[in-house]
């Protein structure tokens, strides 16, 4: 059996949608690539959190993406997910989170590659978005993945350590399995 994402059309937008074929069955479709994973298989949390004062322009523009986001793709454990909180000392978090597959050992050695790789677009189409916030609005955000810090978005750009540690390294271990 060979497994394969492909992109769909379906209305205005472009979907994944994962097919597989089998000497028995030919091409089948699914429509949730949670279909391939266990039940029991643990998630972490990329959160991309606004650094600093929260401006009015940057919450809205946040939660204008929040909408858009949440229409723009299949995503493989849902949307990332707007977080708007205050602390009891007037300070304000605002980001988002989005949920993932964990591939931290020993779970990536069973982690299907066609959701790890939909996972890695849509990290990048997330850090995309937050590119652009960043660059139009002069706010920068920090990310952590785990609950561990891996790099900033600042001045509208990925700093090297998510560029090249995140993204360039996470590109690299898919095409190697891919191999």
């Amino acid at each position: 059996m060979s497994a394969h994402l492909i992109m769909r059309q379906v209305g205005s937008m472009m979907l994944p949608t994962l097919v597989w074929r089998s000497w028995v069955s030919g091409w089948r479709q699914f429509d949730s690539l949670e279909a391939f994973m266990r039940e029991d298989h643990p998630i972490d949390r990329l959160t991309v959190t606004v650094e600093g004062t929260v401006p009015a322009s940057v919450a809205t523009s946040m939660q204008a993406l929040s909408h858009r986001l949440a229409g723009r793709r299949q995503w493989v454990l849902g949307p990332p997910e707007l977080f708007d909180e205050s602390d009891v000392h007037g300070g304000r978090s605002l980001g988002f989170a989005l949920s993932i597959y964990t591939a931290q050992p020993p779970w990536g050695e069973g982690m299907d590659c066609a959701i790890d790789r939909a996972h890695l677009d849509e990290v990048k189409d997330l850090l995309g978005e937050i590119c652009r916030i960043s660059g139009e609005r002069d706010v920068s955000f920090v990310v952590e993945f785990a609950g561990e810090s891996v790099g900033a978005v600042e001045e509208g750009r990925l700093d090297r350590s998510l560029e090249v540690g995140l993204i360039g390294e996470w590109q690299r271990v898919l095409d190697e399995r891919n191999r």
